[in-house]
């Protein structure tokens, strides 16, 4: 089952020392110094399985981890996937027992920017639209 996020905001993710995946939603001066910034397309890993590729058809936007499908078990697979717009972040969570693909809906008038996804086993990534 999906679940669906729709945010306005920077974006930022970070992991502490348990291994969590934080996304930053607000920050007003707050600690971060336990955090780690984890950082895209850090991880040496087959890029074909693991860079979103972006497909714009009107104001529909489709998300597909990778230009080779990447594996969805329970013990690698793809957790969530990211759209960044002009005006939203959207965040779709993706079940591993389903397909690496997620599906976005813009407004009349914004605009895909970049996606990001997230592998369990291989850290996040992302490409440009």
């Amino acid at each position: 089952m999906e679940r669906r996020h729709y945010m306005s905001r920077e974006l930022a993710f970070y992991t502490n020392e348990a291994g969590d995946i934080l996304e930053k939603l607000v920050c007003e001066g707050g600690d971060l110094s336990g955090l780690k910034a984890i950082e895209a397309n850090s991880t040496d890993a087959a890029g074909e399985k693991h860079v979103p590729v972006i497909e714009v058809a009107g104001n529909k936007v489709t998300v597909k981890v990778g230009e080779v499908a990447h594996p969805m078990t329970e013990k690698h697979h793809i957790a969530f996937v990211v759209l960044v717009t002009e005006k939203t972040i959207q965040r779709v969570d993706l079940d591993h027992e389903g397909e690496p693909v997620a599906e976005f809906v813009l407004a009349d008038d914004d605009k895909a920017i970049a996606a990001y996804e997230y592998c369990n086993l291989h850290g996040l990534w992302i490409a440009q639209a």
